[in-house]
Parts: structure tokens; C-alpha cells; sequence
């Protein structure tokens, strides 16, 4: 037994939340059947999911599985209230649930997981009830019902137990890689090495991984999302300190010169003067005032740490909006829903509906992973094991246990079994399905049904999941797609400043184009290729940005409108052919020296970027 629990790797902690879960589980059900709600084993089901490692992230998974499953009840009511007929029902079903599985890519954090059982709830009160429309309201009343019991009682019964998140170790991290862009910055001025490329991929990784962990750790705490603007405007800053070295490292090559001590003077920079500054040094000295006062803000502890606080000057982060993501999804749930739910409708097998509904579910729930190709098979493994599982006690306990007693205590050994798989590192993940598949087929409290339908019920929806699952491994998204998707991006909106008519504002561009470096960045992590096979040249896209903003802004100076004017000019195609552009730019000579300065700096930067267009 000793070589079992430590195979698992489950200490005495483990088994107390192990059991901390099952009785959480165990509860639930017996609220719900002791109230007399059909279906009680539904509200068992929240205590797997909504259980978290942190406090904070259990409290607002427990809402959002809350205000989720009320507004895909309503949803899924209204469809079979207002829709002209069934084919119409299934439509406008296929139709919420595209629209949800794409939500899930761009709201941020634990919101996405609202809009996943907003999906969810709706498919499962909108197929039963086109087999038997009588039963649409009360299927929806008790779902809703049971996941308020399941929540209330998983929360109230875990919740102490479970520890606060690190928020803290988040912001030590963020300070960390603020300084090493401060010191990359240094070094890129001072002493520039052959490694800068590699340091440059390195800290944006890592600044990308603070970014994409900061709003989970941020979860279910005020505080914690009053700082994680503040949070956010520190990573923009950091990288536009990065931009700014080595758009100062760029003119030195050139020739200019900088004050004696100020690498050494950067690390307090409301002392460095911008008198006799060439323009990216200056830049480069607003971009660590901007880091010092989002630190000081991050840290703050006033009520007045707001927003506002930073004023016009401010570069935030865009909002987290995975577009690509987002329609692959829609379009994959979506489309499963319809052709599954469809055919079931059709075929007017009663039992098609169990396929149709694990189609419809596990498309929205692998839909929302990052990789589902390596969850699926684990999901599918969780769910055979659960099912199985389920058909052994419908066969032989069920038929004995006879009240409400004899099923709760029937059910408890099941339940310590699943939660002793859940809080196993090795088993988490299918243990999780496991439950869940369990506690669907085992249909927990129902009447004995014959072996035959049993085992075709339990069939049809292991089908369901299967099919889904199988789909996903053989035509798996790629990250690697998803990162070329943020490279074309940000060459998009670099175009797109080259056509305005106007001067475009820092504030306007440089969120999103940060935002789309992270993103490629996030997406080349989870494909395995943050090394050597990260495109270099990140940097040098927030570079062209300022480069062409301030030709643009020439461009309306009548001393200089000429030149810059040709300049933006000449920069047309810069992404698909840089390197002709860039030596076009470097052999260009014009009278103002404003313009001439902006002129080399586009050319270094189309050059320095030229990974980033070609990716």
C-alpha cells in the first residue's frame, strides 16, 4: 500500500483533500435527492470541476459556473420557446454554442469558463427536450438547482482548506523580469554581445509567461485585479524599455553619442536629464520613468492606485482576444453540435441524443485547450475508466440499492476513489473525466434498467466523446499556426499605420502590437520552440512603429513633409520585401535631418524585423 501511495504521489494532505472531495461530492447528492430533484447526480458533478488550487480561483470558478449555467438554462429555454421547430431549435443551439466555444478564446482568465457552461448547459436542457418538449423547463430548473447545490457545497467545504493564491510570488516575478529588461537595456548599450538575440527571446518568454499566469492568480481578489492593470502596464513598459536599448544601441552603430555614466544612471532614471539626449535616448528614459511609476503603482497599496493615476502617458496592454482561436473553435463547436444534434433529430434513435450531447460538450470543452491533442487521449481514457465503472455498479449494486440510503451509501466508495484520483499528479487530468463520466452513466438514484440498454446508453455516449476526441488528435491546431496568425498581425497594423492619414498616437498602436508579441511568444512556448527556432527581431516590430509615427508626424511639419513623405513611401512592402527596402531607406538622403534620423531608423528596424515578417 506504501508503494501505491507513493507510485501516486499522494502524502497525508492529499488524502484529506481526497476525501474533503468526495464527502464535498457525497453531500451534494444527498441534498439534491433528498429535495427530490431528478437527475441528483448533477449535483455532485460541480464539486470535480469547480474544486481549485487556490482560494481565490475556486471562489470565481464557483461563480462563473453559477452565472454561466443560469444563462445557458435561460438560453437554452428561450431557443425551445421561440424556435419555429426542431430543425430551427438545433440551429439556433449550434449557433450559442459557436458563439460561447469563441468567447472562451477571448475573455480573459477564469470569464472564459462562464461562457463554456453557458454552451454546456444549453446543449444539455435543448436535447432532451426535442425528444420529449415537455420536459424542457423542468430539465432546466434542475440543472440549475443541482449546480447551485453542488457549488454552495464544494465551496463551503473545501474553501478553508484551500490556500490563498500566490499572488505574491506573481508580482515578485514580474518585478524580476522588469529588472532583467532593464538590465538587458544596460547591456545593450554598454556592452552589447553576441547574445543579446538569445537574452532578448529569453526574457519576452518569460515576460509572456508572468502575463499568461497573471490573471488566474489574479482570480476571485479585488485587489488582485486592481493591480493586474497595474501589472499589465509593467510588462508594456518593460518591453518598450527593451525597444528603446536597442533602438539607442542602433544609433550608436551610427556614429551618436551619449553622456558619460548614462548606462550606469538608468536604473534611477527621474535624475537623468533629456537635455542634449539624442530622441531614443530620451525615449528610451520615458519608458523607465513608465516601469518606475507602474512598479510603484503594482505595489501601492491606496485606494487612489487607480488607473488614472498614470495619466495620457500610460502604454497599456490590449485586451486578450485570441481571434484565430476563437473561430477555429466556434466553427469546430459549433458545426459538431449541428451535424451531431441534427442527425440525432433525425434518426429518432432515443439514444442518439447521449452521442449527440458528448459531441457537443467535449467539442467545447477541447475546443477551449490550448493543446487538446494532449488531452484528448487522456480525457478518453478518464471517461472509458468512468464509464466502465458506472456499468459494473448499475449492473450489480444498483439493482440491490433500493432508497435513498442504500444509493448514497453505495455510491461513497466510487466517490473516495475519485477523489483520491483527482489529488494525484499522475492521474489528475482523467481522473477529472472519470468522475464526471461516472457519475453520468451511472445514473445514481434511478430505477434498475435492463443490462442491454445499460450498456448501449453507456456505447452512445462514449461514442460521443470518442468521435470528438479522435478529431482532435488527427486534425490537432497547431501553435506553431498560431504563432505565424500573431506574426501576420503584427505586420497588419504596421501596414495598416503606414496608410493613415493621420499621426498615429503611441497609445493607439503599441498596446496591440505588444499584446500580438506576447501572443506569438505564449503560442511558440506551448509549441516547444521558445530556443533557438523563436524568431528574433521582436523588438525591432515596436521599433518600425515608432520609426513610422514619427514620419508620419514629420509628414505634417511643411519643413520636413517632403521627405517624410517619401519616406512612407519608400517603406511600402517593407514586409514582404525588407531587405530591398531597407537598403532603398539607407541609400535615401533628404535635407532634414529630423527626417533623415527617422529614415535610418526605419531602415534598421525593417531589417532587425525581418524574422518576424518572414515567420
Amino acid at each position: 500500500m506504501k508503494r501505491l501511495w507513493t507510485w501516486l504521489e499522494i502524502d497525508r494532505a492529499g488524502v484529506h483533500q481526497a476525501l474533503r472531495l468526495a464527502f464535498a461530492a457525497w453531500l451534494a447528492f444527498a441534498i439534491a435527492s433528498f429535495l427530490h430533484i431528478e437527475h441528483a447526480y448533477w449535483a455532485a458533478m460541480p464539486v470535480w470541476v469547480v474544486s481549485q488550487p487556490s482560494r481565490g480561483l475556486l471562489l470565481e470558478r464557483a461563480f462563473f459556473r453559477i452565472f454561466g449555467t443560469l444563462i445557458g438554462a435561460g438560453a437554452g429555454f428561450a431557443v425551445l420557446t421561440l424556435a419555429p421547430g426542431p430543425y430551427a431549435a438545433i440551429l439556433c443551439l449550434a449557433l450559442w454554442v459557436a458563439v460561447n466555444a469563441g468567447l472562451t478564446h477571448i475573455l480573459r482568465g477564469v470569464h472564459g469558463y462562464g461562457a463554456l457552461m453557458a454552451g454546456m448547459t444549453a446543449t444539455i436542457v435543448v436535447l432532451p427536450s426535442l425528444v420529449a418538449p415537455q420536459t424542457a423547463l423542468h430539465v432546466a430548473e434542475a440543472r440549475v438547482i443541482c449546480t447551485l447545490i453542488g457549488v454552495a457545497v464544494v465551496t463551503l467545504v473545501t474553501g478553508f482548506f484551500t490556500p490563498v493564491s500566490p499572488r505574491d510570488e506573481l508580482y515578485r516575478r514580474v518585478k524580476q523580469v522588469s529588472a532583467e529588461a532593464i538590465g538587458f537595456a544596460t547591456k545593450a548599450i554598454a556592452q552589447p554581445t553576441e547574445d543579446s538575440a538569445k537574452a532578448e527571446r529569453r526574457i519576452v518568454g518569460d515576460i509572456s509567461e508572468v502575463e499568461a499566469s497573471a490573471a488566474l492568480i489574479s482570480a476571485g481578489s479585488v485587489e488582485g485585479y486592481r493591480r493586474l492593470r497595474h501589472l499589465d502596464a509593467l510588462i508594456a513598459a518593460s518591453l518598450a524599455v527593451m525597444a528603446a536599448g536597442r533602438a539607442v544601441r542602433s544609433r550608436l552603430r551610427h556614429g551618436d553619442l551619449l553622456p558619460d555614466g548614462f548606462a550606469e544612471a538608468l536604473n534611477d532614471p527621474a535624475h537623468i536629464s533629456h537635455t542634449g539626449l539624442i530622441p531614443e535616448a530620451a525615449r528610451l528614459v520615458d519608458a523607465l520613468t513608465q516601469l518606475a511609476e507602474a512598479e510603484r503603482r503594482l505595489f501601492a497599496v491606496s485606494d487612489d492606485a487607480d488607473a488614472k493615476s498614470f495619466g495620457h502617458k500610460a502604454i497599456y496592454l490590449a485586451p486578450h482576444r485570441d481571434r484565430s482561436m476563437a473561430l477555429r473553435a466556434a466553427v469546430v463547436a459549433g458545426g459538431a453540435t449541428l451535424i451531431a444534434a441534427g442527425g440525432a433529430f433525425a434518426s429518432k434513435w432515443p439514444l442518439a441524443e447521449l452521442t449527440a450531447m458528448g459531441v457537443c460538450i467535449f467539442s467545447m470543452v477541447l475546443g477551449q485547450m490550448p493543446k487538446p491533442q494532449a488531452i484528448a487521449p487522456q480525457l478518453l481514457k478518464g471517461m472509458i475508466v468512468g464509464v466502465v465503472l458506472a456499468i459494473l455498479y448499475r449492473l450489480t449494486i444498483q439493482p440491490y440499492a433500493t432508497g435513498p440510503w442504500a444509493s448514497l451509501l453505495s455510491i461513497l466508495p466510487f466517490l473516495i476513489l475519485g477523489g483520491l484520483g483527482r489529488v494525484s499528479p499522475k492521474t489528475a487530468v482523467p481522473a477529472l473525466e472519470a468522475n464526471m463520466g461516472f457519475l453520468l452513466t451511472s445514473q445514481a438514484g434511478a430505477a434498475a434498467i435492463p443490462a442491454g440498454h445499460v450498456l448501449l446508453s453507456s456505447l452512445a455516449f462514449v461514442v460521443g466523446m470518442a468521435s470528438v476526441c479522435a478529431g482532435f488528435m488527427l486534425f490537432p491546431p497547431h501553435a506553431e499556426n498560431h504563432a505565424a496568425n500573431a506574426a501576420a498581425r503584427i505586420r497588419r497594423e504596421l501596414e495598416a499605420m503606414l496608410r493613415r492619414d493621420t499621426p498615429p498616437d503611441v497609445n493607439d498602436w503599441h498596446p496591440h502590437t505588444t499584446r500580438q508579441i506576447l501572443r506569438l511568444m505564449l503560442h511558440l512556448g506551448r509549441a516547444g520552440k521558445l530556443g533557438e527556432n523563436a524568431p528574433d527581431g521582436l523588438l525591432a516590430a515596436l521599433n518600425l512603429g515608432h520609426a513610422i509615427t514619427r514620419l508620419q508626424r514629420l509628414a505634417a511639419d511643411p519643413d520636413a513633409a517632403e521627405a517624410a513623405t517619401l519616406a512612407l513611401h519608400k517603406l511600402d512592402g517593407f514586409a514582404d520585401h525588407p531587405d530591398a527596402v531597407a537598403a532603398t531607406l539607407r541609400s535615401l538622403r533628404v535635407g532634414d535631418p529630423r527626417a533623415q534620423r527617422a529614415i535610418v531608423n526605419a531602415g534598421d528596424a525593417v531589417e532587425a524585423a525581418k524574422p518576424v515578417f518572414a515567420f
